[in-house]
This record gives structure tokens, C-alpha cells and sequence, in this order.
């Protein structure tokens, strides 16, 4: 794996987001360029020791979900456009070949959540301005929704009323078998593996003894390079959500991708601890979200994050709690595969080079990764260890990687295919302290460890 920039650089007292307008461009944030400067390189062709002209590459920002009312601001949810504006543009910079002509392709996607309506998230996110801007200059720029399906909603709620088939990666997608390579592999087998509102047993189809499947898109298997383009958020299942989960978004199909183990831990589970209330809650939600009219439901629902501050190990479903010891192994997956499997689902040679901005300017806090408080935070970090990058950003946010799984196990040989950070990594100063979700609240906090002083860029 190169080790170019596997240390993550930081850029902090950045400026705030320059405003989304309702037509036209949204202007580049300059703290782009003042960042890849201060990390040394090339400010006429930053990327050029990882693009070259001819190759195919990926940009993969967080689209999660569009803005709504009772959810949150667009700015807390998703990768901003000023940041993805000069990245791109970067991109199509290190493809012009020595004519000036652009010779590759730059492919603008993500599967964001089933219930996202993707037109309006662009909408919202000036995104379709820029790409007639791009077109007209001439760009090798295309954009993609990458998910098989999509669900019908209630706005307020987030009750999925029906689901339809989508078209998907445009360029097609490959079930992959990662098979002993999975983290999930070392789990014990019996209890069905889940995601909320899918089928169980179909999740469970996919994984098993030696087999691991996932539906992957060919816009990342037939990539080149990986520009890696998170939004820094808590989040309810995994603690944090940064660089390493923003890979779940190449999974085209989410019932490929275990979230949970079915039940409580003495029956063999992770979905949520053990307690009379939270599986009762396990069982019946299913049932009273297609009978009870959804004005109930979203007094239910105000009453629950309510009650939830008070009583939240009760209250937890879904695998959103410390306990689960599921999904981090699949997010694990995802960047493994991300790194290292090529057209077809083989395994590369070598790995291929992921390029990380990640976005927290605007950070998301307490229950996200759908429902955050927004949180000044005017950082921003650039790597090519996404790894690393989420332990120095959960370093900065003041919690403890050692208490977040999807980071704890990151130190272990057993990830050295996707991250050099170890316990002896040199981390960076509490910045602030974001607030935890609810059912974290005790165990994301910080304790001593190793820093070291870092100068903002």
C-alpha cells in the first residue's frame, strides 16, 4: 500500500462554507488549495503522482440522505460542494495528457440512503450547475446514483412504505466473495445477520463460513484511483462516521451488508442489549409502523429520542448502541475491498491509492448519522490512510479511539491491509468535544493518550 500522506495533514480555523446559491456555481472553499500546499504538493497538479492521464477515477463524497424538515441541515448530513468543486476540477487537471486534451474519465457517485431522493439532494446541493459547467469546459465527468433500490417514505418519520427497483451503476456492479478475507469471518455463527428494514434471512444468504458477499459497483472496481470525500459525523451504530464507512456507499444493494447480528447478546446477538423492553420494541416496531397512521408515529418517535436520553440502553434498536460488534467488520470489508479489488471483483496487485479530504468544517453531532446537530468545527483533514484519518479526527473531536470499535480494531495485524495506524501513532489535540449519541454517551469519552501538538495549516 503507498504510504505517501498516510499521516493525515490538518487544516484548522477554517473559514465557513461559502454559501450554496439557488442557480449557478458554488464557488471552490480556498481552504482546498491552502491545504494541499501546506502538505506540499504540487498546487498546479496536486494529484499528479496518483492520477495520470488515461485513468478512471472515482469521487465519492457523502450523499446520505437530502435535507428535511425533523432530520437535519444539509451542511451537518453531507460532503459540501464547495469541497468537491476544486477536487474535481483537480482531477480533470492531472488527466490532460502533454496535447491539453483530457484523456480519462471522473465518475461523481454514491448509493446514498434507500429513502434518499437523489434529484433533490442535488438539488439542494447546487450539484447540477457545476455540471454543466464541467461538460461546457469540457470535463470527462459523469454522475451516478449507484443503488438497486429505493424506498417511498414518510418524510417526518422515516417509515418505508414501499420499495422500487433503481437502474444502479451505470457502468453495472459484480457480487464479490471476499470470503476468509472478511473481518466477519471470525464472528460466531447462529444468529441471523440483519439490516434495519430488510430481510434477515436474505442478509444472512450472503454471509457464512468462508463466504462473504457484497454487490459492489464497477464505477469502483474499474477505477483507477479513489478520491474519498467524507463528512465527519457521530453516528448511533458505529460511534463516528468519517473515511472508513463513507465506503459503504460503493455497496449497490444494502441487503449485502450486515448491520447487526438478530437479537440481544444472550441469544447470540448485537442488535441491542439485553433487556425485556428493547426486545419487545425489536419485535413489534415492524408491525406498528405498517398499521399506526403516521401522525402517531412521529409523536412515538419525539417521544422516544426524549426518552432515550434518559433510559437509552432500554430503548436501543437496530444495532444503534456500543455493543455491536457487527458493523464495523462490514465497513472494514468495504475498505478492503475498496483498496484491493480490481474489474470482476479480482484482487489487485497492488492496492489502489485512495486519496481522503475529509469534510469537518461543519461536523455533524449527538444522533447521527441522519438526525445530527450541526457543530462548527473548521477542520480539515487529507490523507491517503483513511484510517488514520478518522483516529486523528476522532482525536480532534475529543473522544478516545479505543472505545469506538470501527477505530479500536484498526490497530491489530489483522487490518495492516487497510491501515498502517497503530497504538504508537503520534495523535493531535482535542480541539473541542463533539456530543455523543445518546446510547454512546458513556463510551465515547476521552482519556489520556499519545499527541502531539500539530500547527494548522
Amino acid at each position: 500500500m503507498p504510504r505517501e500522506f498516510e499521516t493525515p495533514h490538518i487544516a484548522s480555523g477554517v473559514c465557513v462554507y461559502p454559501p450554496i446559491p439557488d442557480h449557478g456555481l458554488v464557488s471552490p472553499h480556498p481552504a482546498v488549495e491552502m491545504l494541499f500546499a501546506d502538505a506540499g504538493l504540487d498546487p498546479e497538479n496536486p494529484f499528479a503522482q496518483w492520477i495520470q492521464p488515461g485513468m478512471r477515477v472515482l469521487v465519492k463524497p457523502n450523499w446520505v440522505r437530502h435535507a428535511a424538515e425533523g432530520w437535519s441541515v444539509l451542511e451537518a448530513l453531507t460532503t459540501h460542494p464547495s469541497l468537491i468543486r476544486p477536487v474535481v476540477e483537480y482531477a480533470a487537471r492531472a488527466l490532460r495528457n502533454a496535447d491539453g486534451e483530457y484523456e480519462g474519465q471522473i465518475i461523481l457517485a454514491d448509493a446514498p440512503l434507500q429513502s434518499a431522493d437523489f434529484d433533490r439532494l442535488m438539488e439542494q446541493s447546487a450539484i447540477e450547475p457545476l455540471l454543466a459547467h464541467w461538460r461546457a469546459e469540457g470535463l470527462p465527468i459523469t454522475l451516478a446514483d449507484l443503488r438497486r433500490v429505493i424506498a417511498v417514505t414518510d418524510e417526518t418519520t422515516g417509515v418505508v412504505r414501499r420499495t422500487e427497483a433503481a437502474a444502479g451503476d451505470p457502468r453495472g456492479d459484480n457480487i464479490v466473495d471476499i470470503g476468509a478475507w472478511s473481518r466477519l469471518e471470525s464472528l460466531e455463527r447462529g444468529a441471523a445477520l440483519g439490516v434495519s428494514n430488510y430481510d434477515s434471512g436474505q442478509t444472512s444468504s450472503h454471509h457464512g463460513a468462508g463466504k462473504h458477499r457484497y454487490r459492489i459497483a464497477n464505477s469502483l472496481l474499474e477505477s483507477d484511483v479513489v478520491i474519498n470525500l467524507p463528512k465527519w459525523k457521530t453516528h448511533v451504530k458505529t460511534g463516528v462516521t468519517g473515511a472508513l464507512k463513507n465506503f459503504i456507499g460503493v455497496n449497490c444493494d444494502k441487503a449485502y451488508l450486515p448491520h447487526y447480528r438478530v437479537g440481544s447478546p444472550a441469544k447470540g446477538g448485537d442488535e441491542y442489549p439485553d433487556s425485556i423492553p428493547a426486545a419487545l420494541l425489536s419485535r413489534l416496531r415492524p408491525w406498528l409502523e405498517r398499521v399506526v397512521p403516521d401522525g402517531l408515529i412521529r409523536q412515538a418517535r419525539k417521544s422516544f429520542f426524549s426518552a432515550s436520553k434518559e433510559r437509552h440502553a432500554a430503548l436501543v434498536f437496530g444495532g444503534a448502541w456500543p455493543g455491536n460488534d457487527t458493523l464495523w467488520r462490514t465497513v472494514h470489508d468495504m475498505v478492503f475491498i475498496a483498496r484491493w479489488l480490481g474489474p470482476g471483483g479480482t484482487k489487485l496487485s497492488s492496492p489502489r491509492p485512495i486519496l481522503t479530504l475529509l469534510d469537518a468544517i461543519v461536523a455533524g453531532e449527538g444522533d447521527g448519522p441522519l438526525r445530527p446537530e450541526p457543530r462548527a468545527m473548521n477542520t480539515l483533514l487529507f490523507g491517503t490512510d483513511p484510517g488514520q484519518i478518522d483516529v486523528f479526527a476522532a482525536a480532534l473531536s475529543g473522544f478516545d479511539w479505543r472505545s469506538i470499535p470501527i477505530l479500536a480494531n484498526l490497530a491489530g495485524p489483522e487490518s495492516r491491509a487497510i491501515t498502517y495506524f497503530d497504538e504508537l501513532t503520534a495523535l493531535p489535540s482535542k480541539l473541542l468535544e463533539l456530543k455523543a449519541p445518546a446510547a454512546w454517551a458513556h463510551s465515547l469519552s476521552s482519556s489520556p493518550q499519545r499527541t502531539e501538538s500539530r500547527e494548522a495549516a
